[in-house]
């Protein structure tokens, strides 16, 4: 017997061995063994909530996951908890917000993130909050998840070779703004990024192909940018995505029923965006009704997508949605929290 028990901690030493590093390095501090509580992933935000909660919370996608958190607490005179991540569909963040008022419920102060490019139909990422409870409530689950894994490979790989986390955040000179000589309407990568949007808001076929060259660099923004200003509303396939929207206002009404102040912001985007993609695809007014649904719903709205775009200068965009860590980002913090009250 003594044998067998030996032979079988032996052959679960590895397995062991595994799950201590696992525990150690894993990206989403699942597990509370270090101080960051910085992952960007669903499951990381959530994680972190549960650990240290406050009453006040910041949902959405990647342009409401990024604030420095110290910041936001200074201007608004109170604790925030920011539980938004990147990929962020709307359905998901609605989800994620009864999860987290069903399981804190002090909770009473929202600011949720929406824009006109989660309220697309066409912006369909999976639901992944199901999952997520499930994994949350069973370590089980989420030790044997085979993504959690590999990421926690990566995540060794990167300490190793010193890599550290990139920020969003970039400087830009003369050269960003012309092709062959020619100056283009806009930077490069903003061309580059506008054209991305494409793929979700009008149909196929509707802009030639990016090309790039071997340093990665975009070499026909010109051209991209050309087919994106002779772009018309015939050829989007933007629509709103009406169930998300009434679920939406439906979370409103709940908010109001039970003494949650709730402010729906809508971030900023780059001039391109709105140049590019918005005004040649009719964009804007599609979007219309939708703003007057949101507006009448008895929450707070912050809307700089549409009506109150602060103008930033380009150079304080890191690409067409996201705000530059550095050069835009903290001056936005400011406005916004300042606004929210």
């Amino acid at each position: 017997m003594k044998k067998f028990v030996a032979k079988l901690a032996l052959a679960l030493l590895p397995a062991a061995l595994w799950l201590a590093v696992f525990a150690a390095f894993e990206p989403n501090n699942y597990f509370g063994l270090r101080a960051d509580t910085n992952g960007n992933a669903p499951i990381a935000r959530l994680r972190a909530y549960e650990q240290t909660p406050h009453r006040a919370i910041i949902l959405g996608d990647s342009r409401m996951a990024h604030f420095d958190m110290d910041l936001v607490d200074s201007v608004s005179g109170r604790s925030w908890s920011n539980v938004a991540y990147g990929g962020a569909s709307l359905e998901e963040s609605i989800d994620e917000f009864y999860y987290l008022q069903k399981n804190h419920p002090e909770i009473n102060e929202v600011v949720f993130g929406v824009s006109f490019y989660t309220l697309n139909a066409g912006y369909r990422t999976a639901n992944r909050m199901a999952t997520i409870q499930t994994q949350l409530k069973n370590p089980a689950a989420y030790v044997f998840n085979l993504e959690y894994n590999i990421n926690t490979l990566t995540v060794i790989g990167d300490k190793l070779a010193h890599r550290p986390d990139a920020a969003e955040t970039a400087e830009h000179t003369a050269a960003d703004y012309a092709e062959n000589g020619a100056a283009l309407p806009f930077r490069r990568d903003l061309i580059g990024y506008a054209a991305t949007l494409y793929t979700n808001c009008a149909k196929a076929g509707t802009l030639p192909a990016a090309q790039t060259g071997a340093d990665g660099e975009l070499e026909n923004a010109g051209a991209l940018a050309a087919a994106m200003l002779a772009a018309t509303p015939a050829d989007s396939r933007f629509s709103i995505n009406e169930t998300a929207l009434e679920d939406l206002l439906a979370m409103a009404d709940f908010c109001q029923k039970n003494g949650i102040r709730l402010t729906l912001v809508l971030p900023p985007m780059d001039e391109s965006v709105r140049a590019l993609v918005c005004r040649p695809l009719g964009i804007d007014a599609a979007m219309a009704p939708a703003l007057a649904k949101l507006k009448a719903c008895g929450a707070q709205v912050l809307d700089y997508e549409w009506e109150n775009d602060p103008g930033y200068a380009d150079s304080c965009f890191y690409d067409g949605f996201h705000i530059d860590a550095v050069h835009g980002l903290p001056d936005y913090t400011r406005t916004l929290f300042a606004e929210v009250g």
